[in-house]
């Protein structure tokens, strides 16, 4: 039985820290998709239909929060599993990114093989949910 490998659509504008998860993921059997802004990720979101999305809080000087508000609002893209990536845990963030409807919250630095085993486990519970 064939099985692809899961695309993960990453949304970062840091160069290092797009190139450390791209690399990360694809030695963990993941197939990246790199976004560095907001409105490149929701379309490829809509086109690519990933099966899981890593955001970044900020990026490019917009919102990752507004992008998960957006894809949860879009028939499109409403199931998709969404963890979100901070550098800060102030001003009450992790709850901003459970309101607007993250599945994980991660805080960085957050190595590769932590990254992909989050997003194993929202597969899984996608799956589970079937």
């Amino acid at each position: 039985m064939f099985c692809e490998a899961p695309i993960v659509l990453l949304v970062e504008d840091h160069e290092d820290s797009a190139a450390m998860y791209t690399i990360g993921l694809l030695a963990m059997g993941f197939r990246p998709v790199a976004a560095a802004t907001v409105d490149d990720a929701f379309e490829r979101a809509c086109r690519l239909q990933p099966d899981a999305i890593v955001a970044n809080v900020k990026v490019g000087g917009k919102s990752g929060l507004d992008l998960t508000r957006r894809l949860r609002c879009d028939a499109r893209t409403r199931g998709a599993r969404i963890i979100v990536l901070t550098g800060s845990t102030l001003g009450g963030i992790k709850s901003k990114a459970e309101a607007a409807g993250c599945d994980r919250f991660l805080v960085k630095p957050c190595l590769p093989d932590v990254l992909a085993l989050e997003i194993r486990n929202v597969l899984h519970r996608r799956e589970s949910a079937i």
